[in-house]
């Protein structure tokens, strides 16, 4: 018999086992210590949240305690900040992530010049915004198409606000590596 714990991560409960709480509690505390941006609070909230995602699609499944076997293969689906997974090889899970991740398209609040549409598209499709832009221009010269387009993407598009949002407009996987690179500094 184990003794089991109610936990709250990423704003949502959990029933998880105490082996399993003390080993996701430790990696929490080894991740805070080795993050190197401003804003701790926003990176651990975006954390457990993730933590949680994960923690609700294992979990709909009919399991309904979080083991030290879940727990393990969160962490090593999050990785650590600076991309090693030198904390993560001391458990069990030694398998990788699958690190691709499904595009969205957001408005890019980092490489805007008016309102971030053609960032957002030039980071979407992977290609130099210059070129976005210089289309969007010509199609303006073209009867004024280029400038309703733009604005049906500024009005259409969502602006990406937090690192997870980031991460998926650039279709990276929602590792704390990625989330790390893209912190709000420009709220």
């Amino acid at each position: 018999m184990k003794k089991t714990i109610n936990a709250g991560i990423g704003k949502r409960n959990f029933v998880i086992d105490e082996d399993a709480y003390a080993r996701l509690d430790a990696f929490l505390n080894h991740f805070r210590a080795r993050l190197n941006v401003g804003d701790k609070k926003e990176v651990m909230e975006d954390l457990e949240e993730r933590i949680a995602e994960l923690f609700t699609a294992e979990t709909a499944g009919g399991v309904s305690v979080v083991d030290i076997n879940l727990v393990n293969k969160v962490i090593a689906e999050i990785g650590m900040p600076d991309g090693t997974d030198e904390y993560a090889s001391t458990g069990t899970a030694n398998a990788q992530p699958e690190a691709k991740a499904k595009k969205k398209l957001y408005r890019n609040p980092d490489d805007k010049f008016l309102g971030g549409v053609c960032g957002g598209l030039a980071a979407y499709f992977d290609t130099d915004p210059v070129i976005i832009r210089i289309l969007f221009v010509a199609l303006f010269i073209c009867a004024s198409a280029g400038l309703w387009a733009y604005l049906i993407f500024w009005l259409v598009t969502p602006n990406a606000v937090t690192p997870a949002q980031k991460c998926e407009l650039r279709g990276l996987a929602p590792t704390m590596e990625n989330l790390s690179k893209f912190t709000n500094s420009s709220k």
